[in-house]
């Protein structure tokens, strides 16, 4: 089967969707922008993603760790973490085209505000990235309530059917 992938405005929307979830959450958790370098984080989208960033099960996104160095150029070296939001188009679009309750924007503002809700959890250390498998659906739960708890204070149209689902977001450390 082919995959699908973002169209050009479907792409418009996931950049305008990171920028807006990002003030979101920066605004919730009173972070300046320096403060969101120490908690670097990019986007790939279906067409972008390499072999091993792809999931072939119902998974919409996920965070991936990657190390980063800075360049050579910008004084000591310094490994830091690189968070990689994954977005799983095709798994995306599907859901959007068989749930009636969910409309594509407002789904990638709760799918880029609970994975950005993660990445602060994980670089204020208030949760490891390498979640047990036991405690996995307890960390989900909180993220999902913080994130419902975020989204709540915007007055976008059909938010309200979005924060009322719960569903499978992961996170993988390759």
């Amino acid at each position: 089967m082919e995959r699908q992938h973002f169209n050009k405005d479907e792409l418009h929307l996931v950049a305008r969707a990171v920028s807006v979830s990002e003030d979101l959450v920066s605004n919730d958790y009173k972070i300046s922008e320096s403060q969101w370098l120490r908690n670097r984080f990019d986007v790939k989208t279906g067409v972008n993603l390499t072999p091993e960033e792809r999931i072939a099960q119902d998974v919409f996104a996920q965070v991936i760790r990657y190390r980063g160095r800075p360049s050579p150029n910008a004084g000591a070296p310094r490994e830091f973490d690189l968070y990689m939001i994954c977005l799983q188009d095709h798994t995306i679009l599907k859901e959007v085209a068989t749930n009636a309750d969910v409309s594509f924007y407002p789904f990638l503002l709760y799918l880029f505000i609970h994975e950005l809700v993660h990445i602060i959890r994980f670089g204020r250390f208030l949760q490891s990235f390498t979640i047990p498998d036991a405690k996995r659906d307890l960390e989900e739960n909180l993220v999902h309530d913080r994130t419902r708890e975020i989204l709540a204070s915007t007055r976008l149209s059909g938010v309200k059917n979005i924060i009322a689902q719960r569903w499978a977001i992961r996170h993988c450390n390759p």
